[in-house]
C-alpha cells in the first residue's frame, strides 16, 4: 500500500492536529521515553503518570499544599489500593472527581485538606497533552498505544488508529488492541477514563473492560461545523487512486473529526468525566461494569440543565426511543443537577414512573450505580405526610414514587418551592389527565420534564400543554431512525469482525 495511505497519516496525525486546534500541548512519545533519552520525565517504561507535571498542576490548584502533601496526592495516583483492574479505577475516578482527603501539619496541629486534581470549574487551569507512540512496560508485555491523553500529568485516553482502507474492521481491529493493552499494561488503565479506536471513516468509544459491542460512535458536532467527508483531501486521493469506493462514502463528516470535536474538546471530556461515567453493579452477574454516556444522553442532560439554570420556560420533552438508555439518562441528569447544587439552591429531585415494576427499575439504576441516598416512596398509609415531609425539606432529596401518589387533589400544595425539579417517565400514558394536573397544582413552582420512549401525536395534545413551552415538541428527540441507524451501523460493523 502506499505509504501515504497509513494509519499514521490518515488517522493518527490528523487526529493530533485537530487536538492541537483544541488547544491540546503536544510531546512525541520519544521526548518521553527514558530508553531514547536522557533525563526525561519518566524514569522507566514502566511510568505511566508524568509527575513533574501532575506535581505542579497541584500546586496551582492547591496552593496551600505544602511538598509533603503534594507527594501524598501524587501517590494517591500512582499506587492505587486496590484488587483488580476495575476496583482501581473506581477508586481513582471517585478520587478524581470527588478529591482526595489528606492530613498536613499546620505548626504544632493537623489539618485535613481536600486535594483536587483537575480545575473542573476552569478547563483553562489545567494541562491538556496529547502524546503519540507512547511506550508502557507491563508485567507480560511492552505496548505503544498510538496516542494517550494525559490531563494534568495523568493518563486518562488511551485512542488506538487504524487505517481507513482497512473502514470497520480497522476500527474493530483499534478496539480489540484496547482491549488487549488492558491485559498486557494494566497500570496504565487505572486511570483511563475513556478508550477511543479510529480509523478516519470510524469511530467509537468505550470503557475498560467492556466488549467491542459496547463501543458507541458521537455523532452530536455541537456548533462546529466539517466538511463532508468527500471533500477531505485525503479522501478524494483515495478515490482517484481506487482504494475506496465512492458508494460507500456519506455525506457526513468523517466520524473521526465527529467523535474528537464532540468528546475531546476540553469543557466537554471534563464534563463527561464528571458527570456522565458511572460503575453499575449488576445484581445478576455480582460484577461491576463502568458506564459512560452515548451522545444523546449528554445533549439531552445539558439541555435540562440549561433550561433550568437559565431560561424562564423551565420544562420540556425528552422523546429518546425505547432501548436509548432512557433511565441513565435519568440518573445522569439527576447527577448533574445534584452536582449544580450550589447554583440550584440544593434542589429536591422527583423521579416519577406510573409503575411499580418501572419505579423499581429506576430505582434499583440509582441504588447500583452508587448514587447517593436514592429514596423510594411506596403508595401506602400517611404516604402524602412522607412526601410533604421530604419535599418540604430544605435540604436536597432525591425521591422516587409512581404517578399514583396524585391520584387525589389536594387542599394545599404539597410544596411551594422553586428548587424542586420532578423528571416523569413515560407521561403521556397515564399524566396528561389528571394525575398531571394534580401534581402540578401539588408542586405549582416546580421544574417538569418528562421522558418517553414513543413519539407523541395529537392526542397527547394535554402532554404537551403540561410538559411543554408554547410552541414546543420536544426539549430533545432522538428519533426511531436515529436509533435504528445507530443500531444497524453497529450490528453491520460487528458482522464484518465476525
Amino acid at each position: 500500500m502506499n505509504p501515504k495511505f497509513n494509519e499514521d497519516t490518515l488517522s493518527e496525525q490528523p487526529a493530533i492536529e485537530q487536538l492541537k486546534r483544541l488547544g491540546y500541548d503536544y510531546v512525541h512519545g520519544d521526548q518521553l521515553d527514558p530508553e531514547l533519552k536522557e533525563d526525561c520525565e519518566r524514569t522507566s517504561r514502566r511510568d505511566v503518570v508524568l509527575i513533574s507535571r501532575l506535581k505542579k498542576k497541584l500546586a496551582e490548584i492547591n496552593p496551600q499544599l505544602t511538598e509533603e502533601s503534594i507527594n501524598k496526592a501524587v501517590r494517591r495516583v500512582t499506587h492505587i489500593q486496590a484488587e483488580g483492574l476495575m476496583e482501581a479505577n473506581r477508586i481513582f475516578h471517585q478520587d478524581l472527581i470527588s478529591g482526595v482527603s489528606i492530613d498536613q501539619d499546620i505548626g504544632a496541629r493537623r489539618q485535613k485538606l481536600t486535594v483536587r486534581f483537575i480545575d473542573f470549574d476552569d478547563p483553562e487551569k489545567n494541562e491538556f497533552l496529547v502524546v503519540n507512540q507512547f511506550w508502557v512496560k507491563g508485567p507480560k508485555q511492552t505496548d505503544c498505544p498510538d496516542i494517550v491523553i494525559f490531563i494534568n500529568g495523568i493518563p486518562l485516553v488511551v485512542i488506538e488508529c487504524k487505517s481507513p482502507v482497512a473502514k470497520q474492521t480497522g476500527l474493530l481491529t483499534a478496539i480489540g488492541q484496547l482491549i488487549r493493552y488492558q491485559d498486557e499494561i494494566p497500570h496504565l488503565f487505572h486511570t483511563n477514563q475513556i478508550l477511543i479506536g479510529l480509523n478516519l471513516f470510524g469511530a467509537r468509544y468505550g470503557t475498560i473492560l467492556s466488549d467491542k459491542e459496547f463501543f458507541h460512535e458521537w455523532k452530536d458536532t455541537g456548533n462546529k461545523k466539517f466538511p463532508n467527508m468527500t471533500e477531505h483531501p485525503s479522501v478524494k486521493e483515495m478515490l482517484e487512486l481506487g482504494l475506496i469506493k465512492k458508494e460507500d462514502l456519506s455525506n457526513n463528516p468523517t466520524p473521526q473529526e465527529v467523535l474528537i470535536a464532540g468528546i475531546l474538546n476540553k469543557k466537554n471530556l471534563l464534563d463527561i468525566i464528571q458527570n456522565f461515567i458511572v460503575y453499575e453493579l449488576e445484581q445478576k452477574q455480582r460484577r461491576i461494569v463502568k458506564k459512560v454516556c452515548r451522545y444523546q444522553q449528554f445533549t439531552a442532560v445539558n439541555k435540562i440543565l440549561k433550561r433550568v439554570t437559565s431560561e424562564d420556560e423551565k420544562r420540556g420533552i425528552i422523546w429518546h426511543w425505547q432501548g436509548s438508555g432512557k433511565s441513565l439518562t435519568m440518573l445522569f441528569t439527576a447527577v448533574k443537577l445534584r452536582r449544580e447544587e450550589k447554583r440550584l439552591k440544593n434542589p429536591i429531585i422527583l423521579v416519577v414512573t406510573d409503575r411499580i415494576d418501572l419505579d423499581d427499575q429506576i430505582s434499583g439504576t440509582f441504588r447500583n450505580c452508587n448514587f447517593p441516598n436514592p429514596i423510594q416512596i411506596r403508595e401506602t398509609r400517611g404516604t402524602h405526610r412522607k412526601l410533604y415531609e421530604l419535599l418540604s425539606h430544605r435540604v436536597g432529596n432525591t425521591v422516587l414514587a409512581t404517578v399514583h401518589l396524585f391520584r387525589r387533589p389536594l387542599d394545599k400544595p404539597l410544596s411551594e418551592a422553586e428548587n424542586i425539579i420532578v423528571l416523569t417517565d413515560e407521561a403521556h400514558r397515564t399524566q396528561y389527565g389528571f394525575f398531571a394536573l394534580n401534581m402540578r397544582r401539588a408542586l405549582p413552582n416546580a421544574s417538569f420534564f418528562a421522558f418517553t420512549g414513543t413519539p407523541l401525536d395529537k392526542r397527547d395534545r394535554n402532554t404537551y400543554r403540561h410538559f411543554s413551552p408554547p410552541g414546543e415538541r420536544y426539549l430533545d428527540a432522538y428519533s426511531i431512525r436515529r436509533a435504528e441507524d445507530d443500531i444497524m451501523r453497529l450490528y453491520r460493523s460487528n458482522m464484518q469482525a465476525d
